[in-house]
């Protein structure tokens, strides 16, 4: 099974997402392996210094980084990845201008798309759901489900105007695929690393990532 974390958008979290459910899916028992196709390569960084740290650690999946930047090499790429036994989690840049991407989100089997309730956020989700619509236009076989996720969520703001948007805003892109519950903004996300979900991580993403669980492997967290 293949899942990419995605959106036209930078700084949306899904880099921190793509790490901690691959930290969940490990500690669930699932075989994970972590591909690296954002340029900036966080995860893989990450990976290095939290060996450093803990250089006697047990590793709970692997991560390897990716150039995308060649069409035919990404093809090879998902041809490979959809032949390994377990889950493979891809976290792709936030440009869709590489065309590298369209073999990864045309033979992907879900996108978990993280967005936020600001408008340049939710704009770009609109646009990141019509490139996939296109897609799937083009290349009738694409199976690929989405999977949204409202990331950094702060309950201490919103007018009633605004929550009555965003609850709106939920319910429509339900049209478009799944809506996960939504992850709150917290200092703990912050702390995240590539070994371990932390005890207060777990209280902040684990109904996010049960909710992705049963939708993906048809069940709840183990």
């Amino acid at each position: 099974m293949v899942i990419i974390f995605g959106n036209q958008k930078g700084g949306v979290g899904k880099t921190t997402l793509c790490t901690l459910f691959a930290n969940h899916l490990a500690n669930m028992g699932k075989k994970t392996l972590v591909v690296d196709c954002d340029n900036q390569q966080t995860i893989s960084e990450k990976r290095k210094l939290d060996l450093k740290k803990s250089p006697k650690v047990k590793i709970p999946y692997n991560v390897q980084t990716f150039n995308i930047a060649d069409v035919e090499n990404a093809n090879k790429l998902m041809a490979t990845l959809r032949a390994i036994d377990g889950v493979v989690l891809i976290d792709s840049p936030g440009n869709l201008a590489q065309q590298g991407l369209i073999p990864l989100f045309v033979n992907a089997d879900y996108v978990v798309c993280p967005f936020q309730f600001e408008p340049t956020s939710v704009n770009s989700t609109v646009m990141f759901i019509l490139f996939i619509s296109k897609l799937k236009e083009k290349f009738p076989k694409m199976k690929t489900q989405l999977i949204f996720v409202v990331n950094r969520h702060d309950k201490r703001y919103g007018k009633q105007s605004e929550l009555e948007l965003w609850a709106k805003t939920e319910k429509d892109l339900e049209r478009y695929g799944y809506v996960a519950p939504r992850v709150d903004i917290k200092v703990d996300m912050q702390r995240y690393n590539t070994i371990e979900v932390l005890d207060n991580q777990k209280k902040i993403v684990g109904p996010t990532f049960d909710f992705i669980c049963k939708k993906i492997f048809g069940e709840d967290k183990q």
